[in-house]
């Protein structure tokens, strides 16, 4: 039997093909929009894609059911509870699908959301033992789904569903079994992943804290804060239940010219500048917003522009600007309508209007709230981070706020903005200067630079 991880590097999203060579079908779970790996994968064990499961709806990616569908004929199972727009099949308590050795068993597992399902998953080549679950986002490794997605109005009846589906409706199986979740590291679906990318049954009633929990402590834990939702969440989610459009459909993506740029700009268009914090420092095209390019930048995205916005990248490279696009497309941002690829060296030749964030070091934050003692220092981490210490006189105003314009700050302000380690102050920064905001800074290195510099 084959079986095979995916893992998207940054969202932290798994799916996986389970499969017969001898039979010659397959199956893919939670698919990603980005489906050529499951068509290589099949192609070079002889097998076709027949059957594709969604585990649950899915808030923080596109699914990649109906692209793969398309491409292989295969039809989409879900749980009825997704009221699913596009064509699919049901899936129920106790259905069953075979792929020569394997054997797939659905159990509902509401919890995550009210309609998520874990995969038995049996190789009968081997055993008639169920060997692994497939929990999506009921069970992590080292954490459990976050069941505040489907809306505060139903957070109860999602904390009692959760804890019965962990505690009940898994307890028929051995602690040997092994656990494959929807999600790893990098994901905002829970907010306490490790990076492994599997464990077992045994290992997390043993090690998970929230495994070992009472109900009403649990129920206290999963009713705590929990990282901040972009508001991109619903929008994917209204998309996943609608059917994804199909990636040949998005906007072309293509190379603009500064005539090109500027029409965009005057019809709304918002420019996403990817670049490193000291190179958007430096200079970048006015009303830029940084959000440099990483694995899960994506999820900054989501928080700061809208999918149905017009988008222009700016990069180093025509290469990172694609790299760009194909991460942004994984959360339904299809409205990414051209980029620069010079980063704004073409602009600056041409003498066109630029802005500039300076960068500031720990040793030159130091002079200058010696020398200004009016000048403001924003810190804009979460709560959390703020109660584990901060520079003295600093505000805390959390990026969240900064994002929503909720900022009660005079323009005049000179202002340093501080985050861990500069990421976010870049993010901030680049807001506040698109708000009118002149005297803008932001600190090298953030509270770890500041941390280092002190302990020397």
């Amino acid at each position: 039997m084959l079986f095979q991880q995916f893992k998207v590097e940054g969202l932290g999203c798994l799916s996986y093909m389970i499969g017969c060579p001898a039979a010659g079908t397959a199956c893919v779970v939670d698919p990603e929009r980005h489906v050529d790996q499951y068509l290589q994968v099949a192609q070079k064990h002889g097998l076709r894609i027949t059957h594709i499961f969604d585990t649950h709806l899915h808030a923080d990616h596109l699914t990649g059911s109906g692209e793969l569908a398309a491409r292989t004929g295969a039809d989409i199972y879900v749980h009825p509870g997704v009221e699913a727009a596009y064509p699919h099949k049901e899936l129920h308590e106790g259905d069953r699908f075979r792929f020569g050795a394997g054997e797939i068993e659905i159990i509902e597992t509401f919890g995550h959301t009210p309609n998520s399902v874990t995969l038995a998953v049996c190789d009968h080549s081997r055993s008639e033992d169920v060997f692994a679950l497939l929990t999506g986002d009921l069970l992590f490794v080292g954490d459990v789904g976050r069941p505040d997605l489907a809306g505060a109005d139903l957070l109860e009846e999602q904390v009692k569903n959760l804890y019965n589906s962990l505690h009940s409706k898994l307890a028929r199986f051995p602690d040997w079994t092994e656990i494959y979740p929807a999600h790893g590291e990098g994901s905002l679906c829970g907010k306490g992943m490790s990076a492994k990318p599997m464990s077992t049954l045994g290992f997390e009633r043993r090690n998970n804290p929230l495994l070992k929990m009472s109900f009403a402590e649990f129920h206290k834990a999963m009713t705590k804060e929990f990282q901040v939702r972009p508001d991109n969440f619903a929008v994917m989610v209204d998309k996943n239940r609608r059917g994804p459009a199909a990636l040949a459909k998005a906007a072309p993506f293509v190379a603009m010219s500064i005539p090109q740029v500027e029409e965009a700009k005057k019809r709304g268009a918002r420019i996403v500048d990817t670049r490193v914090p000291s190179a958007f420092g430096a200079a970048f095209i006015e009303g830029a917003v940084n959000i440099g390019l990483t694995p899960a930048s994506v999820n900054w995205l989501g928080m700061v522009i809208p999918a149905d916005t017009d988008i222009i990248i700016v990069a180093d490279t025509p290469a990172r600007a694609q790299e760009a696009a194909h991460i942004y497309r994984r959360a339904g941002y299809d409205r990414l309508i051209g980029y620069i690829g010079d980063g704004i060296s073409g602009w600056a030749a041409k003498a066109k209007p630029l802005n500039h964030l300076p960068q500031i070091s720990t040793a030159g934050l130091k002079r200058i709230m010696q020398k200004y003692p009016d000048h403001v220092i924003v810190d804009v981490r979460s709560d959390a981070e703020w109660s584990t210490g901060h520079i003295d006189r600093a505000k805390h105003i959390p990026i969240e706020q900064i994002i929503q314009k909720k900022v009660d700050l005079p323009k005049d302000a000179h202002i340093t903005i501080v985050c861990a380690s500069g990421y976010r102050a870049n993010i901030a920064g680049s807001i506040l200067k698109a708000m009118g905001y002149e005297d803008v800074f932001t600190l090298i290195g953030g509270m770890t630079a500041w941390k280092n510099a002190n302990a020397q």
